[in-house]
């Protein structure tokens, strides 16, 4: 995965250059978690040259949702965030795929240590970076079921997107790739599955898509609800159900999906593979999903914000 580095950084109301961009040593957030984050992807349109922001409103409404459960008072509007990520991008000159990270986040509190959060002062920062594919989306993936289970949302909801909550995913990650394997399936306390490591997934059987429902302990993705739209619009169908551990193993296709995995095909779950390594029902949304992002689909052009006049 090719990484560019950015110039400028979001912080405190301000753009920094990238080096100088620095949070104190005790930064609440950076001892416990106490943060909430948001990936978003910008795509470049060569033809057009256009940069494209993919459904920017959808990821910062859920943001200013997911602040609510962890008591951070987020200051910054929907709109008002959408205008700093314009200027961000703007100010990098950005002429390529990007993606956009911002953070808000518990910063230094009046007694240093401590697991109260409601005294604790609220920070904000965002940057981008030039940023390629996070997992291969040709060829396939091996994946395997992890023995980490998935948080409940009783513990630390998944819909939160909360900085701590992601060490559950490092480990899962991690396990899978000194095993082996791409990445990691989580299952759900009581055995069904939930989802990848930090993605969505979806299975497809008899010519239905078919993915986990927001009591498995997911993220609800904007990425997962674009696709279950375009398939719908495509004519194929959609159904939101639990799904078996074994039910991977008999699946015609499986993808994950999400803003950094983008979608991405697998063609092997626990050394069994799908059944159709074809692939034609995840290829065919693929196509149309990628058709969309980049400004080529003018169906749904008002999902895409351009950057540059």
């Amino acid at each position: 995965m090719e990484i560019d580095l950015p110039k400028f950084c979001f912080l405190e109301d301000t753009f920094v250059p990238w080096e100088e961009a620095k949070v104190p040593v005790s930064t609440h957030a950076l001892h416990y978690g106490t943060a909430v984050f948001a990936g978003l992807r910008g795509y470049w349109n060569e033809e057009e040259h256009q940069l494209y922001v993919f459904r920017i409103r959808d990821h910062f409404e859920r943001l200013h949702d997911s602040v609510r459960i962890i008591f951070i008072d987020l200051k910054y509007s929907v709109d008002e965030l959408i205008d700093i990520t314009k200027e961000l991008l703007r100010k990098n000159e950005f002429k390529c795929d990007v993606y956009i990270r911002p953070l808000a986040f518990k910063s230094v509190g009046p007694k240093i240590v401590g697991m109260d959060i409601t005294t604790v002062p609220n920070s904000f920062l965002m940057f981008a970076l030039g940023f390629g594919e996070y997992l291969p989306l040709s060829g396939g993936l091996h994946v395997c079921t992890s023995t980490w289970r998935r948080i409940p949302d009783v513990c630390i909801p998944a819909r939160g997107k909360i900085s701590g909550a992601y060490a559950n995913s490092c480990l899962a990650k991690s396990e899978a790739t000194l095993s082996g394997f791409n990445d990691a399936v989580f299952l759900t306390e009581d055995g069904y599955v939930s989802e990848g490591s930090a993605m969505n997934l979806f299975i497809v059987r008899k010519g239905t898509i078919i993915t986990t429902p927001v009591y498995a302990d997911i993220l609800e993705g904007i990425t997962r609800r674009t696709l279950m739209q375009v398939a719908r619009d495509l004519g194929i169908p959609v159904e939101m159900r639990p799904i078996h551990r074994s039910e991977l193993y008999v699946s015609d296709e499986i993808f994950f999906c999400g803003t950094g995995v983008q979608l991405a095909p697998v063609t092997k779950v626990d050394h069994r593979e799908v059944k159709n390594q074809e692939m034609p029902v995840t290829k065919r949304i693929q196509k149309t999903y990628f058709d969309i992002v980049r400004g080529k689909n003018e169906k749904y052009r008002n999902w895409l914000t351009p950057i540059y006049e």
